[in-house]
């Protein structure tokens, strides 16, 4: 009887444990799935938070270096871009505008219609009741830009009676990309070139300004987009003569004003030639607007009209195709021509026209030297004197060996040795040529020096020079 109990009370004690472990593992892994999706979403709200943070930041940076500079005159803001720093180029979107009342109350200036994307060089208007009072910019980031009448942020001409901007893009369909070029004015009564973007403050009157037919933007993989003059875009208030021509003749009004030198990209292709001169043996490596050529003797490829970077790779080049004749060439760079003009860079620009017929790079290669194979043949008795070298120019070689060495005049020194009683040197030496000339010289009016013009073997013997008398 008591046995019975104890077994139904350790059963009892059993089962209590195992529905002890069921309810446990019943709550416990759907906590475990709960604390992971927890976990989860912790990551993702991180990632999300960083990429605002990123975004908005990269916005701020964009905007200060001119992507787009924005230039508040009192009454009109200028989104200008001034920098073609940011590639692609950048939006900004703009959800508010805030002005300052005259009872010191921001309030939110409906009359536009939000959101205002911001892609390219234009003018907002702002109503006649906001005149002369500060403004604030909102973007769809969150950043919020401040902002007094005559004051900018960006690069930007901000002058009281009627500053000037001239600045160079090249629009293509992603948006406009800045360039630096030549701008020819009489802005200062005098003709002058100023480099662009360039900004002229408190300036009135009347003046010319002349931009070059082609402009170019290069990135940093070295790819180029060459652009063509298309129009000029006014932003503020001046007359001008033209939009269409290269110079235009520019009244001013007294406020300020940006004149935007628009190109358009070129698009049609040319082939262009790319020959070695010197040696049609070698091959050179090229980068032409970024992309890498192996060329050997001449190739033409495709390249768009305009400008065009050229960079040499290949600056020194060995010719081996000789080289079982005991010949290998040595080729340097040393010049480009193209066009009648010269380039001693290894990397140039040069201008290919839209159109031109057959146009040619040349890459120059000098034979600066050629290497030679010499054997270098020692006949001596090395278990009796021990072993012997040859030095040319102070390098040792071994004899019984072949050695590729560049031509040239060589100091000539066959070693020695002295067992006691006598000096055991070179007896006889031979230069044999590949052309067939030998020279056979022997002791005591062993050369010290060797020319090596070609491929050779120099034979040196050796017997026994001097004796010398024990004391």
């Amino acid at each position: 009887m008591v046995g019975t109990m104890v077994k139904n009370r350790a059963l009892s004690n059993v089962l209590s444990i195992i529905i002890l472990i069921f309810v446990i593992l019943l709550v416990f892994i759907p906590f475990l799935y709960y604390l992971n999706n927890i976990s989860q979403n912790n990551t993702v709200k991180t990632s999300i938070v960083n990429n605002y943070v990123y975004l908005k930041n990269l916005q701020i940076s964009q905007v200060t270096t001119g992507h787009p500079s924005l230039y508040y005159d009192g009454s009109s803001i200028y989104a200008v871009y001034s920098n073609g720093t940011f590639v692609p180029p950048s939006n900004l979107t703009i959800v508010s505008i805030l002005y300052l009342n005259t009872n010191g109350i921001w309030l939110n200036l409906t009359s536009i219609k939000y959101p205002l994307v911001v892609s390219k060089g234009q003018v907002i208007s702002l109503p006649s009741y906001i005149q002369g009072r500060p403004i604030i910019i909102v973007t769809s980031l969150g950043n919020v830009f401040f902002l007094q009448p005559g004051s900018s942020i960006g690069p930007f001409a901000t002058a009281s009676r009627g500053g000037v901007e001239i600045l160079t893009q090249i629009y293509t369909s992603s948006g406009p990309l800045s360039v630096s070029t030549n701008v020819t004015t009489n802005i200062y009564s005098t003709y002058r070139n100023f480099t662009t973007p360039i900004a002229f403050s408190n300036q009135t009157g009347t003046f010319v300004a002349r931009l070059p037919q082609y402009v170019f933007y290069q990135n940093s993989k070295g790819q180029i987009i060459t652009g063509v003059f298309h129009n000029w875009i006014v932003l503020g208030l001046a007359t001008v003569n033209s939009t269409s021509s290269q110079g235009i003749q520019v009244i001013l009004k007294g406020q300020p004003v940006v004149l935007i030198g628009n190109y358009t990209p070129i698009t049609s292709t040319v082939g262009l030639t790319l020959q070695v001169k010197g040696d049609s043996n070698i091959y050179v490596l090229v980068f032409v607007n970024g992309n890498s050529y192996t060329i050997q003797n001449e190739q033409t490829i495709a390249v768009t009209a305009g400008y065009v970077n050229i960079t040499v790779i290949t600056l020194q080049v060995n010719d081996t195709t000789q080289q079982s004749k005991g010949i290998i060439s040595h080729y340097t760079y040393s010049n480009a021509e193209y066009n009648g003009k010269t380039y001693i860079a290894k990397s140039f620009l040069i201008f290919v026209p839209p159109g031109t017929i057959n146009p040619t790079v040349y890459l120059k290669y000098l034979n600066d030297y050629n290497y030679y194979r010499v054997k270098i043949i020692g006949n001596y008795n090395e278990t009796q004197y021990g072993q012997v070298r040859l030095i040319l120019n102070g390098t040792v070689y071994n004899y019984n060996n072949s050695y590729w060495i560049i031509g040239g005049n060589y100091s000539f020194y066959p070693t020695a040795k002295f067992n006691g009683s006598s000096t055991y040197g070179a007896q006889t030496v031979i230069f044999q040529y590949s052309n067939g000339t030998s020279f056979k010289y022997t002791f005591p009016n062993i050369p010290s020096y060797v020319i090596i013009n070609q491929p050779m073997n120099i034979t040196v013997i050796y017997a026994v020079t001097e004796y010398w008398q024990r004391l």
